[in-house]
């Protein structure tokens, strides 16, 4: 009979051990969704995303705030209450629930500011995740408790940012908007020969995917040197920034006199129908599933902004700065948070824009700075379709890097640059408004500050020294905690 033959009863055996072991990863998983969802009905768990343009220091922030709120006797945190009443016990950092996306490497980044030399954090490429189980001491009726609030850590590149608009346009719909845009004075004049191809290209001539192959290079050159050479914002397919897959996501610059109709019934092996189709599945296997594997589950968005490299690089980096935060304004789903959307569909209750490196200005311009980028802000998303979301500004350094001193009477900023010389330096002063139209603009001109280095000596056990972090913790947690 089966039963006797050899080998038998060890196959029953490994099939029930194998059942069991499924059984238990179920349970596991139903146990932590359900503390999961009453963890959010409680208000003990919100999720957060940070995202932020290259440069802007999204990989620094991240470290600096894990390191503080994990080593409260270390950090300097006035202007956060759990911090200064003496409630925060600390805070531990643990893979995010129900998701596969890798973990942001805090120890790396860490080890990365903490070196000899020191030396700043790669900058975010991918997706990550994690979760930060603050511990808070509570009391109450003259009784100390505890009590831990899990705050979920999203952290994604800025340039994914950009093709949010995307959602919302055909490809024709793309051409025509790339079109207006490259016409403009910021990108003119950058690349004319790949221009004048792009706009040689017939929508209805039959499509050569090699030819295509090469112009895809050479945009996606185009759309680096405008990052590069102009600091402009606003540059799509964002990922041509940060990846070298050929996605030949090209924009057709001549559709004068074509109508949408007369577009789609072009034959199927045309360029307009070719690069379509393409640029469809970019958007709905790259864009389309980002935002919402990722943004449904945002309570709140924190951006961060480089105010200073844009606002130095002139008039033209600022207006498209603008004009790409207007653009993807509609794109963010707002509005409060009611116990059913807390746990199945969450809500932006909260979108907070952060200046950075505000180490590089002098003190007193800190607070011009942080009413310029609101200011912009404003008016970026004074058209968006949502109404009464808080918007907060505030302009920070996760790691500062100078000191200021007084040389000849005047004041100054010293510091290390990336090679480790130290220097002493002065900013062009900040206005709280713009320039007007003439050569007003000119008071920035070639007046950026240098790029410094993170201070020696953290390794030593001190704090990691920060401007206003504590201020960001408020405007993040502080309503929670």
């Amino acid at each position: 009979m089966a039963e006797d033959e050899p080998g038998a009863g060890n196959s029953g055996s490994s099939k029930r051990g194998k059942f069991r072991e499924q059984w238990r990863r179920l349970r596991r998983g139903a146990r932590d969704k359900s503390h999961w969802a009453a963890e959010r009905l409680l208000d003990r768990r919100i999720c957060i995303g940070i995202t932020g343009l290259s440069g802007a220091g999204k990989s620094t922030l991240l470290t600096s705030l894990i390191y503080q709120l994990s080593h409260p006797q270390k950090a300097q945190l006035p202007g956060f209450g759990p911090a200064l009443n003496g409630d925060l016990l600390g805070a531990e950092l643990k893979p995010a629930l129900d998701t596969e996306l890798p973990m942001f490497d805090y120890q790396q980044c860490l080890q990365a500011l903490l070196g000899q030399p020191p030396r700043w954090p790669e900058s975010t490429r991918e997706l990550s995740a994690m979760e930060l189980h603050i511990h808070l001491r509570t009391r109450r009726f003259g009784r100390s408790g505890r009590r831990t609030v899990v705050v979920e850590l999203r952290d994604y590149p800025g340039e994914w940012l950009m093709d949010l608009p995307l959602l919302g346009m055909t490809y024709a719909d793309w051409c025509r908007h790339q079109h207006h845009i490259i016409d403009g004075d910021a990108r003119a004049g950058l690349a004319p020969d790949l221009m004048s191809e792009l706009a040689a290209l017939s929508p209805s001539a039959t499509a050569e995917p090699d030819r295509l192959s090469v112009l895809w290079d050479k945009y996606r050159s185009f759309l680096h040197d405008c990052r590069a050479r102009r600091r402009l914002s606003y540059l799509q397919p964002g990922r041509a920034l940060l990846d070298r897959e050929n996605h030949s996501l090209l924009p057709l610059l001549d559709l004068r006199g074509q109508s949408n109709a007369a577009l789609e019934a072009l034959p199927e092996d045309s360029n307009y129908q070719y690069l379509s189709r393409l640029y469809r599945r970019y958007v709905e296997d790259l864009v389309a599933p980002f935002v919402e594997s990722h943004f449904r589950y945002l309570d709140r968005q924190l951006v961060l902004v480089d105010m200073i490299g844009t606002l130095y690089a002139g008039e033209q980096a600022l207006d498209d700065m603008r004009l790409a935060f207007g653009h993807i304004a509609d794109t963010f789903q707002y509005g409060g948070s009611n116990l059913l959307r807390k746990l199945w569909r969450p809500r932006i209750d909260r979108l907070i824009f952060a200046a950075t490196k505000v180490d590089q200005v002098l003190a007193a311009d800190h607070d011009a700075l942080r009413q310029l980028l609101g200011s912009q802000m404003q008016q970026a998303f004074s058209g968006a379709r949502h109404q009464g979301l808080p918007l907060f500004c505030e302009a920070i350094s996760a790691v500062r890097c100078s000191n200021e001193t007084v040389r000849d009477g005047r004041r100054m900023l010293v510091g290390h640059d990336l090679d480790g010389r130290y220097l002493g330096f002065e900013n062009a002063e900040i206005f709280a408004q713009l320039p007007g139209e003439g050569d007003a603009w000119q008071h920035y001109d070639g007046a950026a500050p240098p790029q410094l280095r993170p201070p020696a000596g953290m390794a030593a056990g001190q704090c990691i020294p920060h401007i206003r972090v504590d201020a960001l913790l408020n405007l993040l947690l502080g309503d929670k905690l």
